[in-house]
C-alpha cells in the first residue's frame, strides 16, 4: 500500500558532495561541489548520504581513509564536521565528503513514496571561507540557503543572501563585492558562483547556484550508454 504523499513538510535535507584539493587561493576552483538530492525525511537522507561515493561509482577498497562516524572524525582530526555523514582520502590527497544540510522548506515542495523530491532543482549554496582561522582552507562552511524550480527565481534569491537592509548589512559593508551581470552566470570567482564578498575581517563569502544532480541516474545513463 502506498502513503498519501506529504503536504506539509516543515524541512528539506540535502546531500551535499564534495571533492577537494584544499589551497589557499579562493580563486583557485579547488573543491568541487555538488547537490545529489533532496529529501524530506532526515533518515532517508542519511541512508542516501553513505550510498553517495558507491553511486558514484567509487569501491570502499580504493581510499586509505574511510569515516562515517562522529569518534573517527574526532580521532582524524576532521574539521568541517557539521552535518557530515562521510569524509573519505584518496591515496593521492583528494578529499571526498558527504554532508547533510538543512533548510526550511520555504517553497512547500512535495515528496514522493521515498521521502524524495524528484522535480529538478535549483539549489542557491553559500560557501564562508576563513583563512585566517586556518591556512590549510579546511574553516569552509557550505549550506544550502534555499531551493527553486525556475533558475531566474533562484538568481534574484542568490542576489540578496548576503545582505540585510534592515539590519544595515549592505554590499558597501563589505571589504570587497563583487557579482556577476544580468546576462553573466558567475562573477569570475569560479564556475556557478554569482556573489563574491570579502567582509572586513577577511572572510571570503562565495554565494553559487548549482542545479540538483541525481548521481544514481546519472550513473545508469552512462552504464547504457556504454
Amino acid at each position: 500500500m502506498s502513503r498519501s504523499r506529504t503536504t506539509n513538510v516543515d524541512y528539506l535535507y540535502h546531500i551535499i558532495f564534495t571533492v577537494s584539493h584544499l589551497s589557499k587561493d579562493v580563486n583557485d576552483r579547488v573543491e568541487k561541489v555538488r547537490v545529489c538530492g533532496t529529501y524530506t525525511n532526515l533518515g532517508a537522507a542519511k541512508a542516501a548520504a553513505h550510498r553517495t561515493l558507491f553511486e558514484a561509482g567509487y569501491e570502499k577498497e580504493w581510499f586509505t581513509e574511510y569515516d562515517t562516524k562522529r569518534a573517527d572524525f574526532i580521532t582524524h582530526g576532521i574539521k568541517r564536521r557539521t552535518g557530515l555523514a562521510v569524509q573519505a582520502t584518496a591515496p593521492d590527497g583528494t578529499i571526498f565528503r558527504v554532508s547533510i544540510a538543512t533548510t526550511a522548506n520555504v517553497q512547500g515542495f512535495r515528496d514522493d513514496e521515498d521521502h524524495k523530491i524528484h522535480k529538478p532543482l535549483y539549489h542557491v549554496v553559500q560557501t564562508n571561507v576563513n583563512y585566517g582561522e586556518d591556512d590549510s582552507g579546511e574553516a569552509r562552511d557550505i549550506n544550502v540557503e534555499g531551493s527553486f524550480l525556475v533558475y531566474e527565481q533562484a538568481r534574484e534569491f542568490a542576489a540578496k543572501v548576503l545582505l540585510d537592509p534592515e539590519a544595515g548589512v549592505t554590499k558597501e559593508s563589505f571589504a570587497e563585492y563583487d557579482e556577476a551581470g544580468p546576462n553573466e552566470v558567475d562573477c569570475g570567482y569560479g564556475e556557478d558562483t554569482v556573489v563574491h564578498a570579502v567582509g572586513q575581517n577577511g572572510e571570503n563569502f562565495l554565494v553559487g547556484i548549482l542545479r540538483g544532480q541525481d548521481l544514481a541516474e546519472e550513473a545508469t545513463r552512462i552504464r547504457h550508454h556504454n
